[in-house]
């Protein structure tokens, strides 16, 4: 009976194996004075219901998710990567394209994927962990927008 108790007990230990999960956000954040308007393009084709405002000294959760694993990936730039460009927008006045890795751009106003700027290269998002355990990781990734991405924009 002993060694019953002892099986059953050894395999319910086992069977009880907690899963890795991560708890992770992606979070725009604007230090400038300008309004910032995000718009993704596939093509010439604008993908409307990924577009985003942000308002002058303000901060957007864009993308929160539970992930199976203990990571914070995706981040919302990983995200980005699908589509071709990226328009930045200041105040419906100055116009800066983020362009995709593999993406021609005929223009010479925009921001490569390999720049330190892109939004869609999700190197460039600063990873912040909150809490962390041995089986869950809670966290964030941040994208500062600064008063020089609104320069280089003009």
């Amino acid at each position: 009976m002993k060694i019953l108790f002892s099986t059953l007990f050894l395999i319910s230990l086992i069977a009880c194996e907690k899963e890795e999960v991560g708890h992770t956000k992606s979070i725009f954040v604007n230090r400038t004075n300008h309004t910032i308007k995000l718009s993704p393009y596939s093509g010439n084709m604008l993908e409307a219901n990924m577009l985003v405002n942000l308002q002058p000294y303000d901060s957007l959760i864009v993308f929160s998710d539970n992930v199976r694993g203990k990571t914070l990936d995706p981040s919302f730039g990983t995200l980005l990567q699908p589509y071709d460009s990226i328009v930045v927008e200041y105040d419906n006045l100055a116009r800066i394209p983020h362009i995709k890795f593999n993406a021609t751009y005929n223009g010479t106003h925009f921001i490569p994927f390999t720049s330190n700027r892109s939004i869609s290269n999700s190197n460039n998002w600063e990873k912040v962990i909150e809490n962390e355990t041995s089986h869950s990781i809670t966290g964030y990734y941040k994208y500062i927008f600064t008063e020089q991405d609104y320069l280089e924009a003009q």
